[in-house]
């Protein structure tokens, strides 16, 4: 426990030392959107930091255990969904930058109006709750096999390490300690990954790419893919990236950099599988890195996971102050730009409290997962057509409102997995044509 320990503050101490020197001659323009000066491989590293953490993973890995190599489909829509977003970013990041617009909800309450920018701030800021929730119940099962602690204080510890270097530097501690975090994943990876493959004897049949079906895998590139092209951070590194080549460079990166995390790690979820055929698939991340490393590795592994588990975490938290904040400066005068920072750092303080209770009394991150990515691909018909077409803006809430009560639903009768994950997408879509035609006459066709 000892090395662990070891492992485990020198990490906490990096994490800290980034913040305080990002925090140096900082404006509130560094901590709200990094001076929107973000270049490529960074971009590219805090991208693929910001979706390669504790709830994809856990999530990920979980499959793995069920369906075998037939679950990296999840990874191959995510590269898919950066290819489409690369397409766009361009002429989204051109609009931001006039309006100068600092998160998603801002930017859709220039198109589309009050209303609609406080329905796209409610569902983001409840789509990243589950997210961060995720997240931190992850994180505390893995510290809970560092140190002798319950698992309620690390919960706590977990969302106190986050809170430390984003209430510092804000977006720019996100962006550093993710390209830093990133190296982590490779490191954590390829040793783990390197060591479980020289060392379990793992069945040809376990690589079969079709093994979780057609429906699973059509849903899982889906919803991958589409997640990615309206993932709320992401739209947010987009409007922080310093111009249009370093945006697409990093997109690029980003597109070849998840996949081939994702089959270098699952050949932890099949080590797993091979060695303890009965557990819940949802404990196969834990379980593999405390059982299967020898002494060294599995101490290193275990806080390298931990940092993993945590990559999105700032970005989530932030994502959600910068919006609250953005909103209260939009609705009401009496907040102004020198009021950004100090606001957004007491509702990163309050989101991570809310998210700390809820990590504590419900544990399920499965149905957590799939309702933070069903909810995030529901914003798909609307962001797709708002590139090409003019939406009425009752149209826009209405379609909302039914995709989220399809949402809900599948959340209360425990009916969400790769599949029906998807459901909410045709419901805003329909929800939208046929409001459209209801709230107004004559199609109008921009750009």
């Amino acid at each position: 426990m000892t090395l662990s320990v070891v492992f485990f503050l020198l990490y906490v101490a990096i994490v800290l030392i980034i913040g305080i020197v990002s925090s140096r001659k900082e404006t509130e323009e560094d901590f709200m959107i990094a001076e929107r000066n973000v270049q490529g491989v960074q971009l590219a590293a805090t991208m693929s930091a910001g979706l390669f953490d504790g709830a994809v993973l856990a999530v990920y890995i979980a499959y793995i255990y069920q369906y075998g190599f037939s679950a990296v489909w999840m990874f191959v829509g995510m590269s898919i969904g950066f290819l489409l977003l690369r397409k766009y970013a361009s002429r989204i990041k051109k609009k931001a930058d006039e309006m100068k617009v600092y998160s998603m909800p801002e930017y859709f309450f220039r198109i589309f109006g009050r209303k609609n920018g406080l329905m796209f701030s409610v569902l983001i800021v409840f789509v990243f709750f589950l997210l961060l929730t995720v997240n931190l119940i992850i994180s505390a099962k893995i510290l809970s096999t560092i140190f002798p602690i319950s698992y309620f204080l690390s919960v706590i510890i977990g969302g106190l390490i986050v809170l430390s270097y984003l209430l510092l530097a804000g977006f720019k501690a996100v962006v550093r300690t993710d390209f830093f975090q990133l190296m982590i994943m490779f490191v954590l990876s390829l040793s783990v990954g390197i060591y479980l493959f020289g060392k379990t004897s793992i069945p040809l049949s376990e690589f079969n790419l079709g093994t979780m079906g057609s429906g699973n895998i059509i849903g899982f590139l889906i919803l991958a893919a589409l997640v990615i092209m309206v993932a709320p951070d992401l739209w947010q590194r987009i409007f922080a990236a310093k111009d249009e080549k370093n945006l697409k460079r990093g997109l690029s990166y980003a597109a070849l950099i998840l996949p081939l995390l994702g089959i270098i790690i699952s050949i932890i979820g099949l080590a797993t599988k091979q060695a303890f055929p009965g557990i819940l698939p949802e404990d196969a991340l834990v379980t593999g890195f405390t059982h299967l490393l020898p002494f060294g590795l599995k101490e290193f592994g275990i806080v390298l996971l931990y940092a993993v588990a945590l990559s999105s975490s700032d970005t989530v938290v932030f994502v959600v102050s910068s919006i609250i904040t953005r909103d209260l400066k939009n609705y009401s005068h009496r907040f102004t730009n020198d009021s950004m920072k100090k606001l957004s750092r007491f509702f990163m303080i309050s989101f991570i409290i809310l998210a700390v209770l809820m990590g504590m009394v419900y544990q399920n991150i499965l149905a957590l997962g799939f309702s933070s990515a069903s909810l995030c691909i529901m914003f798909f018909p609307i962001v797709f057509g708002s590139l090409y077409w003019k939406l009425e803006k009752d149209a826009v809430f209405w379609s909302l409102v039914f995709g989220f009560l399809s949402v809900f639903l599948l959340f209360i009768f425990n009916a969400l997995n790769p599949e029906t994950a998807l459901i909410p997408l045709p419901v805003v879509l329909i929800s939208l044509f046929v409001c459209q035609k209801v709230f107004r006459t004559t199609p109008v066709t921009v750009g």
